[in-house]
């Protein structure tokens, strides 16, 4: 065991609604690098929120239809349905109706309430109605994913889905992740060292959460290492790894963490339910699945700790 691990503290905290700093300490000499690294990383493209993926207008066929009434165009209301933060509160998927009727601007307050979604920012305009006789008449579909999809993966997604544009969507609720090292000396040893670490977010998160999903998500990685070396330190032990092959390709996605309900449901439907099944047809065309759809899957298996191959 590495002198004095066990020692590591979090000597600070500081929290806003939008802000995190933690200082931990005292680490090993180079930790506080490799641990920042890695924490800053998984801040920024793992941790999971809920965004915008389509707009469906009354009345426009795609994103260049002029709006009667509404002084933004199209391409203007999707970037502010783009702004809107929300929190799906249970569930992967929920819709925001909005319909309004005369001059005003309209805020995201206006969408019609939903208890599955709570908007965090009501205060964000949506468009501004022009004339007394204007309307506006749309809804807005959300799901949880991490990262950015960009629109045309959206679109994937609602092929079949008739009037719905598709719009990208970002939905890690991590804006910035920073650390900074800094050197600690422990009585006589000055080599120790102690690790900064600074998060902004939006308000559908808090940064000790989303630290903590980040760090949980390290450590799965490493335990997955770990698991390996357990299994495979020795040939006395191949019998062993063998089984724990089997029992993992034998898994359902759908106990997968961080696969998607809606996606083991479609890939169930074409037969494919375990992980072995999934990986053996991969590059297979799937009715409703498509390139989003992969990519979600095959980012859930790597953080599981399950080699898939990179295209």
């Amino acid at each position: 065991m590495i002198e004095g691990l066990e020692g590591i503290r979090l000597t600070s905290a500081e929290e806003t609604a939008e802000y995190g700093k933690f200082v931990f300490e005292p680490l090993q000499h180079g930790y506080g690098t490799t641990m920042g690294n890695a924490l800053r990383r998984a801040l920024l493209s793992s941790i999971p929120g809920s965004a915008p993926v389509a707009i469906k207008v009354n009345g426009a066929l795609h994103e260049f239809t002029s709006l009667p009434g509404i002084k933004e165009d199209l391409q203007e209301l999707i970037f502010n349905i783009r702004n809107l933060q929300v929190s799906i509160v249970d569930g992967s998927e929920a819709t925001l109706s909005l319909k309004r009727q005369g001059r005003g601007v309209v805020k995201a307050e206006d969408f019609e309430k939903n208890s599955l979604v709570k908007i965090l920012n009501p205060e964000l305009k949506i468009a501004e109605l022009s004339a007394d006789d204007s309307v506006i008449d749309l809804q807005v579909l959300l799901r949880t994913g991490i990262g950015y999809v960009s629109n045309e993966e959206n679109h994937e997604l609602l092929s079949g889905t008739v009037d719905t544009i598709a719009i990208d969507s970002i939905y890690s609720p991590v804006r910035t992740a920073n650390f900074t090292v800094e050197p600690v000396r422990i009585k006589q040893k000055a080599d120790y060292e102690r690790l900064i670490i600074e998060i902004t977010h939006f308000p559908t998160t808090r940064a000790r959460d989303a630290l903590k999903e980040a760090l949980d998500i390290v450590d799965r990685h490493a335990q997955q290492l770990l698991a390996c070396l357990t299994t495979q330190g020795s040939m006395d032990s191949a019998s062993e790894a063998t089984t724990l092959n089997e029992d993992v390709m034998s898994k359902g996605l759908e106990t997968v963490d961080g696969v998607k309900t809606r996606w083991a449901k479609v890939l169930k439907v074409a037969g494919i339910e375990t992980v072995a099944d999934y990986l053996e047809h991969r590059g297979e065309s799937v009715s409703d699945f498509g390139e989003a759809g992969r990519k979600s899957v095959d980012e859930a298996l790597r953080d599981f700790g399950i080699s898939v191959p990179e295209d």
